[in-house]
């Protein structure tokens, strides 16, 4: 588990005003998601299903991790330069607002003036127009209130990955081979992430880029 803490969380103008504090899993306890065809529509989304938060040790990090972040936010320090804390989600609203461009930016000006007011509107704001679901004073005194919240609003991104999974032959699961050659299929290869055989525990991006270099130099 991890926590990464940020002082801009958005492009816009409220995003400059507010922090956030992230807590995530690299290595989870729960199952093991599947990609599916929708349909024989080459074109069609396929269904995908992460199976996030199937295993309750998951859920028991994540709130554990939500609870130490909190209570730095009740310290001293943090009090003297922030304040108005609120269990944050990244719901339509949030995304809706995030797209670039110029009503956004005219927007978030506007509500950012607003932020800079009084404690008690800035409160108003951020319960009323920010927050959905939960207010930072239930999920810290109401368990069952913080476990809905983390559930509901866990989100998994960028090492989505090992859906074409690399190994032998005789491995049942496995797609490709060692050199990326998909069984049974002539001409095909899949050089990417999705060749890892477990998802791993940091990014992405170099592994991907090992894998690349030593199937190309295999290839003649």
């Amino acid at each position: 588990m991890f926590t990464a803490v940020i002082n801009k969380s958005a492009w816009h103008a409220v995003g400059e005003q507010i922090a956030s504090l992230l807590t995530f899993i690299n290595r989870t306890y729960s199952e093991t998601g599947q990609v599916k065809l929708a349909s024989r529509d080459s074109r069609a989304e396929p269904v995908v299903e992460f199976n996030l938060l199937s295993d309750k040790r998951d859920v028991d990090r994540l709130m554990f991790g939500f609870r130490k972040m909190a209570a730095l936010q009740m310290t001293d320090m943090v009090k003297a330069v922030a304040d108005t804390p609120f269990p944050a989600s990244y719901t339509d609203k949030v995304r809706k607002i995030g797209v670039v461009n110029d009503k956004n930016k005219m927007l978030t000006a506007v509500i950012a003036k607003l932020l800079d007011g009084p404690q008690a509107l800035r409160r108003y704001m951020i319960e009323n127009f920010v927050v959905e679901g939960f207010t930072f004073d239930q999920v810290m005194t109401d368990g069952d209130a913080l476990e809905e919240f983390v559930k509901k609003n866990t989100i998994g991104v960028w090492h989505a990955s090992c859906t074409c999974r690399m190994g032998r032959a005789d491995d049942p699961m496995s797609v490709v081979d060692t050199q990326g050659r998909v069984k049974g299929v002539q001409g095909l290869r899949v050089v990417d992430a999705s060749v890892f055989p477990i998802v791993p525990c940091a990014n992405t991006n170099f592994p991907t880029l090992m894998v690349a270099e030593k199937i190309a130099s295999t290839m003649t």
